[in-house]
């Protein structure tokens, strides 16, 4: 799966987060709750409601604090008042104006916290809902995780919270693992061989992170495997974030052994001036974490991990090079036929002739927002802002981005024809996917 790539990682400077803010509860006194989700290139999208607002956030075990993004000053006339703050995220050095906002109330299915500090940033840049096709309004991760017991299922889409005080339940067939915090994010330490030499790394489990795993190359025992390319890994909030692709040989967490994983490779420059945990060699995203039944307990600072029936999928690149991202919506017309009436007028039948009128909808449109070097698509003759219609004679309005990363990482061989629109005019171009 994957391959649309989005990293969220917040580094607030001169912030001192005050959890005297209330925790969140489940109603009715309930010992547990389950709530929905939506999967959307292996990132899990929730509904939440803020001071009466209808919104979608990101969960995200990688980020400390509720962060409000893409959000109009209009859409922000119900939050509390603001103070002002900086922060800093990952693709660049610059510090990003944002505000806080104190004593909101927020809801999410059954639970609810009525006094939280919500993190606001105004950045029309900054907005990752067009290479996931869907809204995202902000992003959800230690707030929700430090008051329950946290359960995941990816393949049946559900999360369970559980009352952590009440939680019972026997967790038979997993495997526990120790968790280490640092600045309320929760950390693992692995075991991995790269080139067939083994490793030892300590990773923050980030399932905001829609790649397998990304690891920090060191002058000790994590490097780039020779075999290697470069490639855009994904967006910050202060810019791209580049550097290398590979595999490595296998991961272990626990008693599972994971096989040929893809690995990114961030160039330094990338990750320059984050306030990092000093022992952390990279993050363990979602691609890895889809392929287990979760059950995180932060106050007992573990995770119990159980294979589900993805376990054994293999991992996959892109193999056509490009990166899609919804451009709005297009006007799509359709004919459709007006049933065919009859008229009885004593022993006379009037036939109406067949008529047709014509329908128009708002369909979703996308374009190609980038390209990678030397890639199957590129020396095609695609470019980046071709708007892309069709795919293997399939109309690409019938399809969502997920159903794109799927074919691009399909098979190696596979050929692919994509009509596209460039300056009005309509283009086909083709390619066989290649594994870089």
């Amino acid at each position: 799966m994957l391959k649309l790539k989005l990293l969220i990682l917040l580094i607030f400077a001169g912030i001192g987060i005050n959890y005297s803010q209330e925790n969140f509860t489940i109603k009715n006194s309930k010992k547990s709750t389950r709530l929905k989700f939506e999967l959307v290139n292996n990132l899990i999208i929730v509904p939440v409601e803020l001071n009466g607002l209808q919104l979608s956030f990101l969960v995200d075990t990688g980020v400390k604090t509720t962060v409000l993004l893409n959000m109009t000053e209009e859409d922000t006339t119900q939050l509390n008042p603001f103070e002002k703050i900086q922060l800093r995220g990952l693709g660049g050095e610059d510090l990003i104006q944002a505000f806080r906002s104190r004593n909101n109330r927020l809801k999410m299915g059954k639970v609810e916290n009525k006094n939280l500090d919500v993190f606001v940033i105004y950045d029309d840049n900054i907005n990752f809902s067009p290479r996931l096709g869907v809204p995202v309004h902000g992003i959800i991760g230690y707030d929700l995780f430090k008051d329950f017991v946290v359960e995941i299922n990816y393949p049946r889409r559900f999360l369970r919270l559980h009352d952590r005080k009440r939680f019972r339940k026997k967790l038979r067939g997993y495997d526990k693992l120790p968790l280490q915090f640092y600045q309320d994010k929760p950390y693992v330490t692995t075991r991995l061989e790269i080139d067939n030499k083994p490793a030892i790394a300590t990773l923050l489990l980030d399932n905001g992170l829609s790649d397998a795993v990304w690891l920090f190359p060191d002058s000790t025992n994590i490097f780039v495997p020779e075999r290697s390319y470069p490639d855009f890994l994904g967006l910050g909030l202060s810019g791209d974030v580049t550097g290398q692709r590979a595999r490595i040989t296998s991961m272990q967490l626990g008693e599972n052994t994971l096989q040929k994983v893809t690995a990114s490779f961030p160039d330094s420059l990338s990750i320059e001036g984050l306030q990092t945990y000093h022992a952390r060699n990279g993050s363990i995203g979602s691609e890895i974490m889809r392929r287990f039944n979760i059950v995180f307990d932060y106050n007992s600072s573990a995770m119990y991990l159980q294979p589900n029936k993805w376990f054994e999928q293999e991992f996959h690149y892109d193999m056509s090079g490009i990166v899609l991202e919804h451009s709005g919506f297009t006007v799509v017309e359709s004919l459709h036929r007006i049933p065919k009436k009859t008229n009885e007028e004593e022993d006379n039948i009037l036939i109406m002739e067949p008529a047709f009128y014509k329908k128009f909808e708002l369909k979703p449109a996308f374009e190609i927002a980038r390209l990678r070097k030397n890639s199957p698509a590129l020396l095609s003759g695609l470019q980046v802002g071709d708007k892309v219609t069709k795919v293997n004679g399939r109309n690409a309005y019938k399809m969502n981005l997920n159903d794109f990363v799927s074919l691009f990482s399909s098979e190696e061989g596979k050929n692919i024809k994509i009509e596209v629109l460039r300056n009005g005019q309509k283009l086909t171009f083709s390619f066989e996917l290649k594994e870089p």
